[in-house]
């Protein structure tokens, strides 16, 4: 690539990448601005006489039959290129 053409690529992708760059943080100062803008007249305050008890969270995993996570997957590929032991067949 000649000198000149390399310039100009690189005075384009300047461009693209400060355009993305203040996009992103004009975006970013736009989404924290109306966070914070909460509206106030449809809060209400909810009081309890005594702390609630026995709150817990349960969780239901369901696997498919001869189900393989991606995880498994991907380790299984990286490990067939580097010469370790592939997927059990």
């Amino acid at each position: 690539m000649r000198p000149e053409r390399a310039l100009v690529w690189y005075r384009r992708m300047s461009v693209v990448y400060g355009l993305g760059a203040w996009t992103l943080l004009g975006s970013l100062f736009l989404w924290s601005q109306k966070k914070n803008k909460l509206p106030v007249e449809n809060m209400s305050k909810v009081e309890l006489s005594e702390a609630p008890k026995g709150f817990y969270v349960e969780t239901v995993v369901t696997y498919k039959e001869d189900f393989v996570p991606i995880t498994s997957r991907i380790v299984n590929y990286l490990k067939s290129w580097t010469g370790g032991p592939g997927p059990k067949s």
